[in-house]
């Protein structure tokens, strides 16, 4: 059946239930899967990138993996908006002595997935970014015989192809690229080590180094670079021209996630979410956050606000109209999701966990009802 119609089958079903009834799960496209929160206001829909399309109908989320060989890509670690369309990157097939990512596209009007492209030299990407005329994922080198690895940071062009590259000089156990941004005319990528590297967006060549520890999250807003340190509890403001640290600022809770929007920096930690005037530096408001079991590991400005996820399949939004969280919400079973990304008006969180299948081969694409 094609998905267009099975589309329209399942819509119809969908409509058909009564007020607050679950939907059945079977074999077609979209479905609501049972929830684990309180799923106020929006609807799933999980595309999996695996041999196993949207489009054949044979993957059921907490149900049966059925008739599908291991998909292509095994693990999906992050989401991220760019050239028109949601990219997913994870892990392939792995080999201790050669670093390898597999990278897929998705069209966010008809949740259609491209073939994907195997990239050499960065395994494990952990965030990715549009920067100038590339898409730029951070993550780790090939891993040595003595478990050192340096991070990595590739520019991939509309087709996914690798045209740009930046390898860090040090190497050391687990010091791989853990997150990325862009702005100020540089992308900036973060490492385990406590580094942040400036690179040219259309070189990818080393411009500034900013020492930091634990840059978990990044965001530019202007000429401040803004860096969340989970390990220390703060945030730290540096000049995107010369690196210099404008302050230091000390939250409540790990800060994790972190994002612009409407003019405000917003930052999570397991208790609050943050709001600050990018000029002053000030603090402009501060919200009572839903509890999270593994604090918010990813934020994006999307449909209606702001949007988190953690590590146990939880969902959150923050309505930037009336400064409520307003939705609040959990997927799967034993899910992991991953940095998230925001494309046609729906939010899209890669499933970053292996197991149960087909979980571990998919995004989840979260629509919206209010």
């Amino acid at each position: 059946m094609p998905l267009s119609t099975r589309t329209a089958v399942a819509a119809l079903a969908l409509a058909a239930l009564p007020i607050g009834a679950v939907a059945a799960q079977a074999s077609i496209e979209p479905y609501t899967p049972p929830s684990s929160g309180t799923a106020t206001g929006v609807a799933w829909t999980t595309v999996d990138l695996g041999t196993c399309s949207l489009a054949s109908g044979t993957a059921v989320v907490n149900g049966t993996w059925v008739g599908c060989a291991t998909g292509s890509m095994a693990s999906p670690g992050m989401a991220a908006s760019a050239f028109g369309s949601v990219w997913a990157a994870g892990s392939g097939a792995y080999n201790p002595g050669q670093a390898s990512t597999y990278l897929q596209a998705i069209n966010p009007t008809t949740s259609a997935v491209s073939p994907g492209q195997v990239l050499s030299g960065i395994t494990l990407p952990k965030a990715g970014v549009q920067g100038g005329s590339y898409l730029w994922l951070a993550g780790s080198g090939a891993t040595a015989s003595n478990g050192n690895i340096k991070a990595v940071a590739v520019g991939v062009d509309s087709t996914g192809t690798v045209r740009k590259r930046y390898t860090a000089s040090t190497a050391a156990i687990g010091a791989g690229g853990i997150s990325i941004a862009y702005g100020a005319s540089k992308v900036w990528v973060g490492d385990a080590l406590g580094r942040v590297y400036a690179l040219s967006p259309s070189s990818g060549k080393l411009l500034m180094t900013i020492k930091t520890a634990s840059p978990h999250g990044l965001a530019v807003s202007g000429s401040s670079l803004w860096v969340s340190n989970p390990s220390a509890r703060t945030v730290r403001v540096f000049n995107t021209s010369s690196g210099a640290q404008r302050t230091s600022i000390t939250v409540t809770g790990a800060p994790n996630a972190i994002t612009v929007s409407g003019g405000s920096v917003w930052v999570f930690t397991q208790k609050y979410l943050y709001r600050y005037n990018p000029s002053s530096l000030k603090q402009t408001g501060r919200y009572t956050a839903p509890a999270s079991g593994s604090g918010w590991l990813g934020a994006v400005a999307g449909p209606g606000g702001i949007w988190a996820s953690n590590y146990v399949a939880q969902i959150t939004r923050f309505n930037t109209t009336t400064l409520t969280f307003d939705i609040n919400t959990g997927w799967s079973n034993s899910n992991v999701a991953g940095p998230l990304a925001a494309a046609g008006g729906m939010l899209w969180v890669p499933n970053a966990s292996s197991s149960p299948f087909p979980v571990g081969h998919s995004v989840t694409r979260f629509t919206p009802t209010q």
